[in-house]
């Protein structure tokens, strides 16, 4: 546990300066690193790909993902899709008796999944007025969901949620957990619309919208995690690395991030939490 905690304590601390340079290329840098390293993890973790090109070559496309918003150049990111789709078949045909058309395929739908997934934030920071904010809430959605799940599930858990894909998870848990999610949800458009006004700004909040918001990314953030237990199950392994001492790999602590940040993004679309009065 106390493992657990310093690690918890650094990873936040990285957060924090990472949030401090929001509005800059920090971001996305940050951003290019988590995506890269978790398609890292699914690739050779779980022993899906053994093909040290292909691994360098969806490593480095997973890295440039995360700019395709930023780099000034027409059709870039068709560009850049087209030449990894290109390398990775050359790579087929090339080495055909050692490459099986299967890690193409895998690699091909990883690389391109994770890093899409994880850089919804920085179009959430792009195209939303609050995205720090946005952000703050898909943290909110991915850890707190999370955690209260686990400590609801071991307080008062009875009932199986999915036994068979992750024995410790309850049904119980897994309710604390959507709640818990919800109210901080609510606590933290509650705090932020109070930072605005005082700094002049008097935004309208619809708490009726950051309930179903908050309920509806909590849930996708236990279908995440659910998923990445799957693979793990289906690979036989117990985490996708050890990058965290205590917590395992990226993709253990971010599994959550790849359905949580699109759905808020999208939902966000049909049910704003804010809107700028003044």
């Amino acid at each position: 546990m106390k493992q657990r905690v310093i690690s918890a304590m650094v990873a936040l601390c990285i957060l924090a300066a990472v949030l401090f340079c929001y509005n800059t290329l920090v971001l996305n840098a940050a951003i290019a690193l988590i995506s890269a390293v978790a398609v890292y993890e699914l690739l050779c973790a779980t022993k899906y790909v053994s093909s040290r090109g292909i691994v360098a070559a969806s490593l480095i496309y997973a890295a440039v993902v995360p700019f395709f918003a930023v780099v000034p150049v027409d059709r870039f990111p068709i560009y850049v899709t087209l030449g990894y789709f290109v390398i990775l078949f050359a790579i087929l045909l090339t080495q055909h008796t050692k490459v099986e058309f299967e890690e193409v395929t895998t690699a091909f739908f990883v690389s391109l999944v994770v890093p899409v997934g994880f850089s919804i934030l920085v179009y959430i920071r792009d195209h939303y007025e609050y995205g720090l904010f946005y952000t703050l809430l898909v943290c909110v959605a991915a850890w707190i969901a999370d955690t209260a799940a686990y400590f609801v599930g071991r307080a008062f858990g009875k009932h199986k949620l999915c036994p068979l894909i992750s024995p410790h998870k309850t049904v119980e848990g897994a309710v604390g957990g959507v709640v818990f999610a919800v109210g901080f949800f609510l606590l933290f458009c509650w705090g932020y619309s109070a930072i605005l006004a005082r700094q002049g700004t008097t935004v309208h909040i619809s708490y009726w919208a950051a309930t179903i918001d908050g309920a509806v990314c909590a849930v996708m953030g236990i279908i995440g995690d659910l998923m990445a237990s799957v693979v793990k199950r289906q690979r036989g392994i117990k985490d996708f690395g050890h990058i965290m001492p205590g917590h395992g790999g990226v993709m253990d602590r971010f599994d959550s991030f790849l359905f949580v940040a699109p759905t808020l993004y999208l939902i966000l679309q049909v049910l704003p939490i804010f809107t700028t009065i003044s």
